[in-house]
Protein backbone atom coordinates (compact mmCIF):
# COMPACT_ATOMS: atom_id res chain seq x y z
CA UNK A 1 0.00 0.00 0.00
CA UNK A 2 1.38 3.49 -0.87
CA UNK A 3 2.27 5.81 2.01
CA UNK A 4 0.28 8.47 0.82
CA UNK A 5 -2.55 6.20 1.73
CA UNK A 6 -1.80 5.14 5.40
CA UNK A 7 -2.60 7.39 8.36
CA UNK A 8 -0.84 7.50 11.02
CA UNK A 9 -2.24 6.19 14.39
CA UNK A 10 -3.30 9.18 16.53
CA UNK A 11 -6.18 9.31 13.51
CA UNK A 12 -7.42 6.22 15.65
CA UNK A 13 -6.73 7.38 19.30
CA UNK A 14 -8.84 10.82 18.68
CA UNK A 15 -11.61 9.11 16.94
CA UNK A 16 -11.35 7.05 19.77
CA UNK A 17 -11.14 10.13 22.57
CA UNK A 18 -14.02 11.46 20.82
CA UNK A 19 -16.19 8.28 20.92
CA UNK A 20 -15.63 8.59 24.71
CA UNK A 21 -17.05 12.36 25.02
CA UNK A 22 -20.21 11.71 22.84
CA UNK A 23 -20.81 8.53 24.95
CA UNK A 24 -20.23 10.23 28.30
CA UNK A 25 -22.57 13.38 26.73
CA UNK A 26 -25.01 11.04 25.54
CA UNK A 27 -25.30 8.85 28.60
CA UNK A 28 -25.86 12.69 30.69
CA UNK A 29 -29.16 12.72 28.09
CA UNK A 30 -29.79 9.40 28.97
CA UNK A 31 -29.79 11.07 32.27
CA UNK A 32 -31.45 14.36 31.86
CA UNK A 33 -34.21 12.37 30.02
CA UNK A 34 -35.18 10.09 33.03
CA UNK A 35 -35.38 13.07 35.35
CA UNK A 36 -38.16 14.80 33.40
CA UNK A 37 -39.81 11.59 33.23
CA UNK A 38 -39.21 10.22 37.12
CA UNK A 39 -38.97 13.74 38.90
CA UNK A 40 -38.61 11.39 42.28
CA UNK A 41 -36.30 9.06 40.70
CA UNK A 42 -32.40 9.27 41.63
CA UNK A 43 -31.19 6.13 39.96
CA UNK A 44 -31.60 4.12 36.50
CA UNK A 45 -30.68 0.78 37.84
CA UNK A 46 -29.31 -1.50 35.09
CA UNK A 47 -27.59 -5.38 34.99
CA UNK A 48 -25.26 -7.44 33.65
CA UNK A 49 -27.04 -10.81 33.81
CA UNK A 50 -25.42 -13.70 34.14
CA UNK A 51 -26.41 -17.33 32.64
CA UNK A 52 -25.78 -19.54 30.05
CA UNK A 53 -26.41 -16.37 27.41
CA UNK A 54 -24.20 -13.95 29.80
CA UNK A 55 -23.17 -12.15 26.47
CA UNK A 56 -22.24 -8.92 28.78
CA UNK A 57 -24.47 -6.46 27.38
CA UNK A 58 -26.66 -4.25 30.41
CA UNK A 59 -30.39 -4.67 30.55
CA UNK A 60 -32.60 -2.11 31.97
CA UNK A 61 -34.02 -3.01 35.55
CA UNK A 62 -36.09 -0.39 37.06
CA UNK A 63 -35.56 3.24 38.63
CA UNK A 64 -35.12 3.96 42.36
CA UNK A 65 -35.59 6.96 44.46
CA UNK A 66 -32.57 7.85 46.72
CA UNK A 67 -34.00 5.82 49.44
CA UNK A 68 -33.52 2.52 47.17
CA UNK A 69 -37.55 2.45 46.86
CA UNK A 70 -38.56 1.59 43.14
CA UNK A 71 -40.18 4.35 41.02
CA UNK A 72 -40.73 2.21 38.01
CA UNK A 73 -39.64 -1.41 37.03
CA UNK A 74 -38.54 -1.47 33.32
CA UNK A 75 -38.48 -4.51 30.96
CA UNK A 76 -38.07 -3.49 27.47
CA UNK A 77 -39.16 -7.26 26.63
CA UNK A 78 -42.17 -7.69 28.88
CA UNK A 79 -45.45 -8.33 27.46
CA UNK A 80 -47.50 -6.09 25.61
CA UNK A 81 -45.89 -2.75 24.83
CA UNK A 82 -45.72 0.29 27.50
CA UNK A 83 -44.23 3.57 26.80
CA UNK A 84 -42.39 6.00 29.81
CA UNK A 85 -43.36 9.02 30.80
CA UNK A 86 -43.10 11.86 27.85
CA UNK A 87 -40.36 14.69 27.83
CA UNK A 88 -40.64 17.88 27.22
CA UNK A 89 -39.77 18.48 23.01
CA UNK A 90 -36.11 20.10 23.46
CA UNK A 91 -35.24 16.94 25.48
CA UNK A 92 -36.80 14.64 23.14
CA UNK A 93 -35.62 16.29 20.16
CA UNK A 94 -31.95 15.56 21.07
CA UNK A 95 -33.05 11.49 20.70
CA UNK A 96 -33.33 12.28 16.43
CA UNK A 97 -35.47 9.45 15.21
CA UNK A 98 -35.60 7.43 18.59
CA UNK A 99 -38.13 8.03 20.83
CA UNK A 100 -37.39 8.37 24.50
CA UNK A 101 -40.61 6.95 25.57
CA UNK A 102 -39.62 3.73 24.47
CA UNK A 103 -37.98 1.43 26.92
CA UNK A 104 -36.44 -0.50 23.82
CA UNK A 105 -35.03 2.69 22.69
CA UNK A 106 -33.35 3.82 26.18
CA UNK A 107 -31.49 0.22 26.05
CA UNK A 108 -30.35 0.72 22.70
CA UNK A 109 -28.95 3.61 23.51
CA UNK A 110 -27.08 3.15 26.61
CA UNK A 111 -26.27 -0.56 25.14
CA UNK A 112 -24.55 1.44 22.40
CA UNK A 113 -23.11 3.57 24.75
CA UNK A 114 -21.62 0.43 26.78
CA UNK A 115 -20.01 -0.69 23.80
CA UNK A 116 -17.82 2.35 22.98
CA UNK A 117 -15.92 0.57 26.44
CA UNK A 118 -17.36 -1.61 28.63
CA UNK A 119 -17.34 -0.98 32.42
CA UNK A 120 -16.15 2.72 31.81
CA UNK A 121 -19.35 4.52 32.43
CA UNK A 122 -21.44 2.76 34.29
CA UNK A 123 -20.97 2.16 37.91
CA UNK A 124 -22.24 0.37 40.47
CA UNK A 125 -25.49 1.10 42.23
CA UNK A 126 -24.23 2.52 45.87
CA UNK A 127 -25.15 -0.50 48.47
CA UNK A 128 -27.70 1.38 50.56
CA UNK A 129 -29.96 1.43 47.74
CA UNK A 130 -29.80 -2.18 47.21
CA UNK A 131 -32.40 -4.81 48.95
CA UNK A 132 -31.01 -7.50 51.04
CA UNK A 133 -31.68 -10.24 48.12
CA UNK A 134 -29.64 -8.12 45.93
CA UNK A 135 -26.85 -8.17 48.39
CA UNK A 136 -27.43 -12.10 49.20
CA UNK A 137 -27.18 -12.70 45.25
CA UNK A 138 -24.26 -10.32 44.72
CA UNK A 139 -22.46 -12.62 47.45
CA UNK A 140 -23.61 -15.75 46.27
CA UNK A 141 -21.47 -14.89 42.96
CA UNK A 142 -24.21 -12.88 40.83
CA UNK A 143 -23.50 -9.65 39.37
CA UNK A 144 -23.88 -6.29 41.31
CA UNK A 145 -26.01 -3.91 40.50
CA UNK A 146 -25.51 -0.82 38.30
CA UNK A 147 -26.34 2.49 38.86
CA UNK A 148 -26.98 5.27 36.68
CA UNK A 149 -27.10 8.90 38.85
CA UNK A 150 -30.01 11.05 37.56
CA UNK A 151 -29.72 14.64 37.90
CA UNK A 152 -31.90 16.48 40.52
CA UNK A 153 -34.50 18.90 39.77
CA UNK A 154 -33.53 20.83 42.48
CA UNK A 155 -30.74 23.05 41.90
CA UNK A 156 -29.88 23.48 45.66
CA UNK A 157 -29.35 19.72 46.18
CA UNK A 158 -26.72 17.47 44.99
CA UNK A 159 -27.65 15.61 41.73
CA UNK A 160 -25.91 12.79 43.27
CA UNK A 161 -26.81 11.93 46.65
CA UNK A 162 -29.21 14.40 46.69
CA UNK A 163 -28.30 15.81 50.17
CA UNK A 164 -28.57 19.77 50.29
CA UNK A 165 -25.62 21.74 49.29
CA UNK A 166 -25.32 23.03 52.67
CA UNK A 167 -25.11 19.52 54.35
CA UNK A 168 -22.92 18.24 51.41
CA UNK A 169 -19.22 19.72 52.69
CA UNK A 170 -17.18 16.66 53.23
CA UNK A 171 -19.91 13.89 51.84
CA UNK A 172 -18.52 11.41 49.55
CA UNK A 173 -20.28 10.95 46.70
CA UNK A 174 -20.88 7.81 44.33
CA UNK A 175 -19.66 9.61 41.68
CA UNK A 176 -17.42 12.54 41.76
Amino acid sequence: MPAALLVPVSVLDNALANAHAAARDVLSLVAETLRHQFPTGAYLVLTRPSGDYDDDFVELDSVRDAEGQTVQELSPYGRGSYRLPAVPEHIADLWGDDDPRDPRAVLDLIQRIDAVSPYEFLDFLPGELRTAEEIKAEGDGGRALLGLPLPSPDPKRCAVCLVTLEEHAGRICPRP
